[in-house]
């Protein structure tokens, strides 16, 4: 047992004494001649593109028409459609007018809960319009190239918004967050992405005793009115996909 300890011990103390004599012997000098001295800038074929400003904003206007999908909304229809005017005070702030409809109908969610279960969300309270200001802050505009000789001009910014959203029953105050992107592919046109994140006052979808509409085995309940459903803070998350014009 001792004996083997000492073995041990010895081959342990050899180890780190070669591995440092292996290190010592490894140092490699070069002549000062061979050693980069200054740094080197890439080089473009087109550098007055990647230079200058391809797209100005400042004192312009813009429209947008976009295409929204909410991510996080279990009961009603998730898509709707709008329209956005937008004046560029300068190239760092934007101030808009925002409007959206929604489509009719219900989520697919729902739709399957009528089938299994036989009730009826299209007896609760539907969202049907937006009407939204919305104010942008650019935070970085740059260029992307994916050859030597195109260069996409993108701009991300933030985006604040206030406003209302209007259900069958009433109309509740809004307001929204987000993060968006431009993707310019010419001076006027671009790709826009909004990811957006809405805080406002809704019904309740949810009502015991007064969504069965007599389906799937179930007895029918009395067709509620829309007060009868309560109202709560909801979070909805939207994922809004446009092109806007600048002009």
């Amino acid at each position: 047992m001792l004996k083997n300890i000492l073995k041990a011990g010895v081959i342990l103390i050899s180890a780190f004494f070669l591995h440092r004599t292996a290190f010592a012997g490894d140092v490699v000098e070069l002549p000062q001649e061979e050693l980069a001295t200054e740094s080197v800038l890439p080089v473009f074929d087109k550098p007055v593109s990647v230079k200058n400003r391809n797209i100005v904003t400042a004192k312009r206007w813009d429209a947008d028409v976009f295409y929204s999908y909410a991510m996080t909304e279990p009961i009603a229809n998730v898509s709707k459609f709008g329209a956005a005017f937008y004046y560029n005070m300068n190239e760092d702030h934007a101030l808009g007018l925002m409007l959206a409809k929604n489509f009719s109908g219900l989520s697919s969610y729902a739709n399957q809960l009528h089938s299994q279960y036989g009730l009826d969300f299209s007896r609760a309270p539907q969202p049907q319009s937006s009407y939204l200001l919305d104010y942008n802050i650019k935070a970085f505009y740059g260029k992307m190239s994916l050859s030597k000789s195109i260069v996409f001009n993108t701009l991300m910014y933030g985006s604040l918004s206030a406003g209302a959203i209007q259900y069958q029953n009433k109309t509740y105050p809004a307001v929204a967050v987000g993060l968006g992107e431009k993707f310019f592919f010419s001076k006027q046109w671009a790709l826009r992405f909004d990811l957006r994140l809405f805080a406002n006052q809704a019904p309740v979808p949810f009502l015991a005793d007064a969504l069965h509409d007599g389906s799937a085995g179930h007895t029918a309940d009395p067709t509620p009115s829309y007060s009868d459903f309560k109202e709560r803070l909801t979070y909805t998350t939207t994922l809004d996909v446009g092109l806007s014009y600048l002009f």
